[in-house]
């Protein structure tokens, strides 16, 4: 049985996109690969009452940790058809007050919502059949053009981005900034697997859920930040506020981008508001590219032997 793994899926855009898979993919089976598994066990409960999908599971995943992932991989390597039809990274996060590391030493924001994501990918990459599709979900945060009123992203280096030298500027603008800059790294690695995986019939794109109230991301702001955001964000969407969409429509578009057959000529594109759409000036940076990818690689430790991708291919 073929499956589809979905990071972050227990509340959300991420449960939301479970929901409508479940309701499609009948003879798939799909994993929910959460670092809360309580919160994941509760998640396939509902998804199985509402759609009476009997091949869903939660595996247990934290993507601030390098050997959590790589045993998430081992595990799914044991499974009699290790096979995948839909990898989607949609797990991440904004990380506010002190500066906070990973597992591994690296800074958290960075180390999750790039890194993680980055060395789960390539570590399945082996399982991931043709015709079959990786997604990894950005935001509109990720281009300055777009004057969301979070600080823009700035890149210089992988490195410099998981060791970033403690700073005594505002601790909410370095959180945003942090988060902004790991969004363009979401992009900048899809568009950069898109190119090397040419020819294999491998779809890789970007997502742009919107501005979406009442998401996972909400609770990792500060309690008086939050309550603020979440009613800022109800009034967006009762009002129609550009760009903001329910946790149900962004959750479909990302299900259908990933999985529906209707779109399965899309490869290597961002994908914002239910179409096609351009991604910033920096996105498209190849050398930006090129250096998140070799620094990637370095700070995960991936070796060779780990993935079907030639890593010394640039």
């Amino acid at each position: 049985m073929k499956s589809i793994i979905i990071t972050g899926a227990n509340s959300g855009i991420g449960f939301e996109c479970a929901l409508q898979l479940a309701n499609t993919a009948k003879y798939a089976q799909i994993i929910l690969a959460c670092r809360n598994e309580r919160t994941g066990e509760e998640a396939v409960k509902k998804i199985k009452r509402k759609t009476g999908h009997r091949n869903l599971v939660c595996w247990p995943l934290n993507l601030a940790s390098l050997k959590s992932i790589k045993q998430f991989t081992i595990d799914f390597a044991k499974l009699p058809d290790p096979v995948i039809s839909a990898l989607i990274n949609h797990a991440g996060g904004l990380f506010m007050g002190k500066t906070s590391y990973t597992t591994d030493g690296f800074e958290m924001t960075f180390g999750t919502n790039h890194l993680g994501g980055f060395y789960l990918t390539l570590l399945l990459l082996p399982f991931i059949e043709v015709g079959s599709s990786i997604t990894f979900t950005s935001s509109g945060v990720h281009d300055p053009a777009n004057y969301t009123g979070i600080a823009p992203p700035v890149f210089t280096s992988g490195k410099a981005l998981a060791f970033p030298e403690i700073t005594n500027r505002g601790g909410m603008a370095v959180a945003q900034e942090r988060y902004s800059t790991s969004k363009l790294c979401n992009i900048l690695t899809a568009y950069i697997l898109h190119e090397k995986l040419a020819g294999k019939k491998i779809r890789v794109n970007a997502f742009d859920p919107g501005k979406v109230p009442g998401t996972g991301f909400l609770r990792t702001l500060p309690t008086p930040m939050r309550l603020i955001a979440s009613q800022w964000s109800h009034l967006f969407l009762l009002f129609g506020k550009k760009d903001t969409f329910s946790a149900a429509t962004s959750g479909k578009r990302l299900a259908t981008l990933a999985y529906s057959k209707e779109l399965q000529t899309l490869n290597g594109i961002y994908f914002k508001r239910g179409q096609v759409t351009n991604s910033s000036a920096d996105s498209y940076n190849r050398t930006f590219q090129a250096e998140l990818w070799k620094s990637s690689i370095e700070l995960t430790g991936l070796k060779q032997d780990e993935t079907n991708l030639n890593l010394e291919e640039h």
